[in-house]
């Protein structure tokens, strides 16, 4: 019995989808979507599906039209008629997306996250595939993000996945190395579901490390405004462990506020698309699997 049969019993890995624009103002994932569209992905065992995912706020080179299309896909967005594009853009997706066995999606952010899979599901497949990007990419990381207040993520359609998540890189531009690394990954990605699962010809080497997000910090605000920056101590340095007393904002008149609390691991520091959200940076536990 292949790998794959034992996580789903009796089945084998057939359909795959590749997404890309699912923020229309994050052209990596995009073009490599349109670029498959013309010249896909060789493949033996699996077929190979490619969607751009919100082509209205692409066309805009916005990041969504009404409201974040990653987070619309929770059952009271789709339960009802919406005058809210991403809402009805959702449910054209999930319909899409029904009979997918594992979808990767394509994201790039401001913060400087390097090569990052995020997974939003602990599932046995999922895991298995981000552990083996991993260990090959010295520069992949595993970030985990199993729960969000704001709205269930387009991955919550499927029942496995991974979201390669790739920056640092300015919203609404393209970049050669961010955008050829992505491509490298997301083609191993594939090999490793068509040929290594469905094949029994996955194996996994020494344990890897990975990310789990525990907590959200917002900016310091005043009605409901920031009222402080990122400190520059900080700035750009995802991953670092951030420890009790260090700096961690500046307000706008140069006064400098300290974290306050257990040594933990800092991701998305000052994505841009965060501001309206409330979130500064995300803190993050270590551990192995």
């Amino acid at each position: 019995m292949s790998l794959f049969k034992s996580i789903k019993e009796d089945s084998m890995l057939k359909r795959v989808v590749i997404t890309g624009g699912v923020h229309g103002n994050e052209l990596t994932g995009a073009f490599l979507v349109k670029k498959w569209q013309k010249t896909p992905l060789v493949t033996k065992n699996i077929k190979i599906e490619y969607l751009l995912g919100n082509p209205k706020a692409f066309k805009e080179c916005r990041r969504y039209i009404d409201y974040d299309l990653n987070r619309s896909f929770s059952k009271k967005a789709l339960s009802k008629d919406s005058y809210i594009y991403e809402f009805e853009r959702a449910k054209v997706l999930k319909e899409r997306l029904k009979s997918c066995d594992f979808l990767i999606d394509i994201h790039t952010t401001t913060a400087n996250m390097g090569m990052t899979i995020v997974l939003s599901k602990d599932d046995p497949l999922s895991n298995l595939v981000a552990k083996k990007l991993s260990l090959e990419f010295d520069d992949v990381k595993i970030l985990r993000w199993f729960s969000t207040s704001e709205g269930d993520f387009i991955n919550s359609a499927v029942p496995h996945s991974i979201t390669l998540e790739a920056g640092a890189i300015c919203q609404g531009v393209l970049e050669p190395r961010i955008f050829f690394r992505c491509e490298e990954i997301v083609k191993r990605a594939v090999e490793i579901l068509d040929s290594e699962i469905n094949q029994d010809k996955f194996e996994i080497g020494k344990s890897v490390e990975v990310y789990d997000i525990v907590k959200i910090v917002d900016f310091p605000r005043e009605e409901n405004e920031p009222s402080a920056m990122i400190h520059p101590n900080i700035l750009g340095k995802d991953y670092f462990q951030l420890k009790n007393g260090e700096p961690i904002f500046v307000t706008l008149e140069g006064e400098t506020i300290l974290y306050d609390g257990e040594p933990l691991y800092a991701v998305f520091i000052n994505e841009a698309a965060y501001y309206e959200k409330k979130i500064a940076f995300c803190l993050c536990e270590k551990s192995k699997i």
